[in-house]
């Protein structure tokens, strides 16, 4: 069978298509990078989202170059796989924060071992055993929460976007995978939003005036529990605008709405054009800047990743480290507690900061630890960077080219090994390719991610031996 599908809502009530869809039968195999399911029809691979390996599914598809791209029109057959997703957002509003709720958690563990496997084969051209995957939580593990508030009106609607429509938000009511704090300091903030007693940020105007923004961004952390009471607080960060005159009123009416919330920063969009007699943000920068810089939102995995890592660095026995795309420091810190000389490389400001604050914590301990605030390519051009070991823990693109390009130069082969941390296969898979140089001794992967298709992987590499 091989028709055109109906125009407008279908099965599933997805937005409608312009460009033709064909209608089939699929069995889904696999779940690819990304958490879609993928079958085969007539040779052609398509990926569908929201399905499980072993759903026989009836779906729209639209058919590119390569591949297809298709929409669940009904489940005809369920996999023994699929379970209830426990978040009501994940079917009603098809929320993009989650894509496997819908399957089992061993499933999703499987998946993500084999999706890491796979694209090392595939893109990589590297063969490995299937990798162990560390787990811990399924819900309730975020300590970050990242949400888009859109005006409607004189009032404002917070959520996230449908997996399968980026112009839209839905509101958000609660999130399965956030810590409980994080949802309910998110419940405090959405009846200040609706009471609308203060404004939010808007654009400065050369007359003095205000205009309204349409969409500013919220993030909520969960902030270390106080010795006092140890439980955890949560720091509020307003991203966008370049002016709000109602900014500490805002600000006292959402930490009386909850006590959890310990601080409420703002981040505005071109800070350099504001004159400097209209900037109430100055003396929150810091702290806005802390709170929305990169960490991990798994705090327990996390902590083990980092185990891992270290005792990965360790076992080369190095006395010099090269730790690229340092953080806050966390990594760097802990080596030169052991003795070990490192020089840790940040391009984020905040970031390098934190990391130079906790080498001087050391004293003597770091005597030849340093940091350089850059960009991790133009560090390796520029400095004198010897070291045995290289940790490189890049952003979602993976590697600069230049990276690879001075790892695998000649001068390099004083370095023993490469601890590289990912969290996307695909590029650290393309990264490998470019390291013909390194064989891989293991792969890890952690479970920091539940319910989604993502996954962290270490990956520790050692010259190739001639």
């Amino acid at each position: 069978m091989n028709r055109r599908a109906p125009r407008g809502r279908a099965g599933t009530g997805h937005r409608p298509t312009r460009l033709p869809e064909s209608v089939q039968v699929v069995t889904i195999d696999r779940i690819a990078a990304g958490g879609d399911g993928v079958g085969r029809t007539e040779g052609l691979a398509v990926f569908v989202p929201r399905t499980a390996p072993g759903d026989v599914v009836q779906v729209a598809y639209v058919t590119h170059a390569r591949h297809g791209r298709g929409r669940v029109l009904q489940v005809l057959t369920p996999s023994a796989d699929r379970v209830a997703p426990e978040c009501v957002h994940y079917e009603r509003d098809r929320c993009g924060g989650c894509q496997l709720q819908h399957l089992s958690l061993e499933a999703q563990r499987t998946a993500r071992r084999h999706i890491v496997q796979d694209t090392l084969a595939r893109i990589g051209r590297r063969t490995v055993p299937l990798p162990m995957l560390e787990y811990g939580a399924a819900w309730e593990y975020r300590s970050r929460l990242s949400l888009t508030l859109r005006r409607r009106g004189t009032s404002w609607v917070g959520g996230l976007h449908p997996h399968d429509d980026a112009t839209r938000i839905f509101p958000l009511e609660t999130c399965r995978i956030a810590h409980p704090a994080l949802v309910a300091v998110w419940t405090a903030v959405r009846a200040v939003l609706r009471a609308g007693e203060a404004a939010l940020p808007g654009v400065a105007l050369p007359s003095g005036g205000v205009s309204p923004v349409e969409m500013l961004r919220l993030h909520l952390r969960l902030d270390a529990p106080d010795a006092a009471d140890a439980s955890p607080g949560v720091s509020v960060v307003i991203e966008g605008g370049t002016a709000w005159p109602e900014e500490r009123r805002w600000a006292d009416a959402v930490q009386q709405a909850d006590d959890r919330i310990r601080g409420v920063w703002w981040t505005p969009d071109r800070v350099a054009d504001i004159p400097a007699t209209a900037r109430p943000v100055s003396e929150y920068a810091p702290q806005a800047q802390e709170a929305m810089a990169f960490a991990q939102v798994n705090n327990d995995l996390a902590a083990r990743l980092r185990d891992f890592v270290f005792g990965a660095v360790q076992a080369f026995g190095p006395s010099r480290v090269l730790d690229g795309y340092a953080g806050s420091g966390l990594l760097s810190a802990r080596l030169a507690a052991a003795g070990v000389a490192v020089v840790a490389v940040e391009a984020d400001r905040a970031g390098a900061g934190a990391a130079a604050a906790r080498l001087e914590a050391l004293g003597e301990q770091a005597a030849s630890a340093r940091v350089v605030c850059d960009l991790m390519e133009e560090a390796v051009g520029t400095l004198d960077l010897p070291a045995e070991v290289v940790v490189v823990n890049p952003p979602r693109r993976g590697l600069h080219p230049d990276v690879a390009l001075w790892l695998e130069a000649p001068a390099q082969r004083a370095v023993q090994g490469i601890v590289y941390v990912s969290c996307d296969p695909a590029t650290l898979a393309r990264d490998l390719a470019r390291l013909p140089s390194w064989q891989v001794g293991e792969v890890r992967c952690f479970d920091m991610f539940p319910q989604t298709a993502h996954v962290e992987t270490v990956c520790v590499l050692r010259r190739e031996i001639a």
